[in-house]
């Protein structure tokens, strides 16, 4: 048997052994903690005192539920050898005993043990005392835990009354003995940390630390036997070892150990005395038993795993009941929300209005830790509890706001649809309906939030400080999703003009407001934009109103701000634990990715939104996610993948939710590249029926004319696309530098041959501003075409080489092949790969460019704009553009087209 670290002990046993080999008789008593290694010192004694020679009889208490009150001798009298029996039972067992304990000790020594003396009736032991008293050459051994209560009171006096005693203390094993024990078990050396850990995790207790050491065995490097870094799991070997040692430590510590592991840390003696309804006298010998077990350092399990453990061990009943005791005692004795929260929160109960005030006061406690999942926990059950009143109302709200942190499908599945059941029967407050309102845009459902505003009767509030036009931009681009009878509207007088349909109630109002806008500076909302942006902290509140700020300096071609500020909140999102709020960023994100020509970064972002919202949710943020997708695999030419998403059902919810739209323009986009031009055309006609009825027909925010234009030039319908374009050009509202660039390639398609150039170079000057390298390659590719139709081969390579080189870092492959079947381009591309080599030209001509102008050149040659540029080359925009002015007039050209293959 494995005895570690108890030499001493065992040597005092065997002394008085010895001092009994004459007429002597003594008492020993080993006590300590539960599962400190009693029974095993015991067992090594009486294995080394049977090898000399030596009688041993040994037994064990049995507890108060023992069938009889003799147990212990009637234990000790079946040992007894068969010779010493007495032909008839004495009257009384204590003499039989003692005439057979005198038989034994005529041949030598007689050793007799009882383990668990705590658990031995009184009769028992005042009947083994009288027996072996009798006995010369006897040695009594008893093992009693410590602090545990005795079955009889008297016990513990009996045995601390008999003359020539000695008292054994076993504690635990400090960390030496710890690593004896690990050596002993698995063999080899361990380091320092992992024994400091073992030790400080099962506290010495041999019982706890064997189960550990087996729990955290493995295997090292070298395939040999080893203890690893410990990490006890629940309902593991070392639990369980736990769980014996309460079973073993009485009712009383039992329950004191369920206590213990609903309490945790907030577990107080007072506490203990609450819950339990026991005095704090009576606990605190229970608690130093576990205490000297090894179970418990202070009032806390050494391993959150025997406290899991010992939870799990309870039954659910008995579990929730002490959970509901316990916040009870907690609130009652002031303690904060979040500890009272967390008793309700497991014991399920909140019906009680003081209850339902401590979850929501604990779940906003959650949210400044950025702990979404735990708020809405506790919401959940204050809703659960909450009477159909205004207070369910607000929950849901709260809740709402709080849920898109993390799954914004489920706030359209679990809380929208109550909420705009309650805003139809008129159970909203005003201040209700506006929180409603701003959630509705958000999430994209127009056609309710827009019955909400007709309720409303007042103009919409603004958001925070930012330009009321400005956060309302977003919502305005919203309102075109929403679905009206074909046939023509009927209007009374001074019904909205302009097409915008007045049965829609708020649509006169906000086209309005967008006018307001449009009509103003471009200058001052992006401004107010990007100051907003810069003040406004990300919280549930602002979620949209931020939304509406990127989308502003999308709108305005402002690429790179737009980029930039979609990173910081999607990384603030990560970092605040709201893969929900990284979703709504990542999926505009992605919008601003394909805008630049950053088609592997776009598909990063949607990536990202697609994890947080799988398909089968079918939010209608899933809609705009493949819509951006769908977009993203057609200019990458997976076309199969492109198709797979739209062989999808489409929800009835998409076909009223901001992304409708970009929905149906992905989807035509996907059918012009697949070689069915009527199909996309109708995608693009009716993206403009939307527009023009809700009053937003305006190129800044959809610009079908251009797509159907193009859909109308495959068709060879030259006459449609010329009066589409013509009906874009007419709008009396400005259209962004993206927009009039793309409808002058359009246009030049549409021109005879000698013009194609001129405007084709005019449209190259507007994307070039606007940051869209993909729509500047596609440019450049019809450029180099009108250029090779003019007569012109060397400006038609020099435009093909900056297609070519746009479209490849794009990842536009349809284009590069496209661009590739000339076969000049791969001695083109060959050529480029020269010149973009770190090694420089040693010394410019007089005259021509320097270095430093030359690689300026070089990449506006490519298409980037002058701010990318400065931040690849980290120079100022200024420069930038001061060294594009010096190589035009050293080259006697006026363009970025114009800069020759070899500077």
């Amino acid at each position: 048997m494995l005895l570690v670290h108890r030499d001493e002990e065992l040597g005092h046993l065997k002394a008085a052994l010895a001092e009994c080999s004459g007429i002597r008789s003594r008492t020993i008593v080993v006590e300590g903690g539960v599962g400190c290694g009693k029974s095993a010192l015991l067992a090594a004694f009486a294995e080394y005192a049977a090898e000399a020679g030596t009688t041993v009889l040994g037994a064990r208490g049995m507890g108060a539920d023992a069938e009889t009150h003799m147990t212990v001798l009637d234990q000790l009298r079946v040992q007894l050898p068969s010779g010493i029996q007495p032909e008839e039972a004495a009257a009384d067992p204590a003499w039989h005993l003692s005439d057979a304990l005198r038989a034994l000790s005529r041949q030598g020594p007689v050793v007799i043990y009882v383990d668990d003396a705590q658990d031995t009736d009184q009769a028992s032991l005042f009947g083994l005392f009288q027996a072996a008293g009798r006995v010369p050459r006897t040695l009594l051994v008893f093992a009693e835990s410590l602090h545990l209560p005795h079955r009889d009171p008297v016990i513990k006096t009996e045995l601390l009354r008999q003359s020539d005693s000695l008292r054994i203390r076993l504690g635990p094993l400090d960390k030496k003995g710890v690593a004896e024990m690990i050596d002993g078990r698995i063999g080899g050396w361990h380091a320092g940390t992992v024994v400091d850990r073992i030790h400080r995790i099962s506290a010495g207790n041999p019982l706890l630390l064997r189960a550990l050491i087996e729990e955290c065995s493995g295997r090292d490097d070298a395939g040999a036997d080893a203890v690893t870094e410990p990490q006890p799991m629940e309902g593991g070997m070392y639990g369980q070892a736990v769980l014996t040692c309460l079973y073993r430590s009485g009712g009383v510590a039992l329950q004191l150990g369920h206590i213990l592991a609903v309490l945790g840390e907030a577990a107080t003696r007072e506490l203990l005395a609450r819950v339990s309804g026991r005095p704090s006298a009576q606990l605190d010998r229970h608690i130093q038993a576990l205490r000297g077990a090894g179970i418990i350092d202070g009032l806390s399990y050494r391993h959150q795993a025997a406290r899991a453990t010992v939870l799990a061990d309870m039954a659910p009943a008995v579990r929730e009941g002490l959970h509901r005791t316990a916040a009870t005692a907690l609130y009652e004795a002031g303690l904060p929300s979040p500890v009272v929260a967390t008793q309700l929160l497991f014991g399920r109960c909140g019906a009680e209005p003081w209850q339902r005030v401590i979850l929501r006061h604990a779940a906003e406690e959650a949210l400044t830790e950025d702990d979404a999942g735990r708020a809405i926990d506790l919401l959940e059950l204050a809703l659960e509890n909450s009477p159909d009143d205004e207070q369910r109302i607000e929950i849901l709200l709260r809740l709402s706001l709080i849920t898109w942190r993390v799954d914004p499908a489920a706030v359209e599945s679990r809380y929208l649809p109550e909420l705009i059941a309650s805003m139809q029967a008129g159970r909203l407050s005003p201040a209700a309906v506006s929180a409603l309102v701003r959630l509705l845009i958000a999430h994209g459902r127009i056609e309710d939030a827009l019955e909400a505003l007709h309720q409303q009767h007042g103009a919409p509030e603004a958001e925070s400080e930012i330009t009321p036009d400005v956060a309302w931009m977003w919502v305005r681009y919203g309102f075109h999703a929403l679905e009206f009878p074909d046939e023509a509207p009927v209007r009374a007088p001074g019904a909205a003009p302009d097409g915008a349909d007045a049965r829609v109630p708020g649509v006169p109002r906000l086209k309005s407001s967008a006018e307001t806008l449009l009509t103003h500076d471009p200058r001052e909302w992006v401004s107010a934009a990007e100051n907003f942006l810069k003040v406004t902290p990300l919280t549930d509140s602002t979620v949209g109103p931020l939304c509406s700020a990127i989308k502003a300096l999308l709108f305005a071609d402002c690429l790179d701000s737009a980029w930039h500020w979609c990173e910081q909140l999607v990384k603030e999102a990560q970092r605040r634990r709201c893969p929900g709020w990284a979703a709504v960023f990542a999926v505009i994100q992605g919008m601003v990715a394909v805008r630049q020509g950053s088609l592997a970064d776009a598909l990063s972002c949607i990536e990202l939104a697609q994890s947080v919202l799988p398909e089968r949710t079918w939010s209608v943020l899933v809609c705009g996610a493949h819509a951006v997708l769908s977009v993203i695999y057609t200019e990458m030419g997976a076309l199969e993948e492109a198709t797979r998403l739209f062989d999808l059902p489409v929800p009835a919810d998409w076909e009223k939710s901001i992304y409708w739209l970009g929905y149906l323009r992905a989807r035509g986009c996907l059918r012009l590249a697949t070689d069915r031009p009527h199909a996309a055309l109708s995608d693009f006609l009716r993206i403009g029926k939307i527009a023009r009825r809700l009053g937003i027909d305006y190129p800044l925010m959809v610009s079908w004319c251009t797509d159907a234009a193009e859909a109308w030039i495959r068709l060879n319908e030259p006459e449609q696309a010329s009066e589409l374009l013509a009906q874009q050009e007419g709008k009396k509202l400005p259209s962004n530098g993206r927009s009039r660039g793309i409808a002058l390639r359009l246009k030049a398609a549409l021109a005879p041959v000698a013009d194609r150039p001129r405007l084709l170079g005019q449209a190259v000057e507007l994307l070039h501003d606007t940051g869209d390298r993909l729509e500047l390659a596609k440019t450049f590719a019809d450029l180099a075409d009108a250029h090779e139709s003019a007569g012109s081969p060397n400006r038609a390579d020099i435009a093909r080489r900056r297609a070519w080189h746009l479209a490849r870092e794009c990842g536009a492959q349809p284009l590069c092949r496209r661009l590739e079947r000339d076969g000049r381009i791969g001695a083109l591309a060959a050529r480029e790969r020269s010149v973009l080599k770190d090694e420089e030209p040693t010394a410019p001509a007089p005259g021509k460019v320097t270095r430093a102008e030359r690689r300026v050149a070089e990449l506006a040659a490519r298409g980037h704009s002058n701010r990318e540029i400065s931040q690849r080359l980290n120079i100022t925009i200024s420069t930038v553009e001061q060294h594009l002015t010096r190589v035009y007039q050293k080259l006697h050209i006026s363009r970025r087209d114009q800069i020759p293959v070899g500077l």
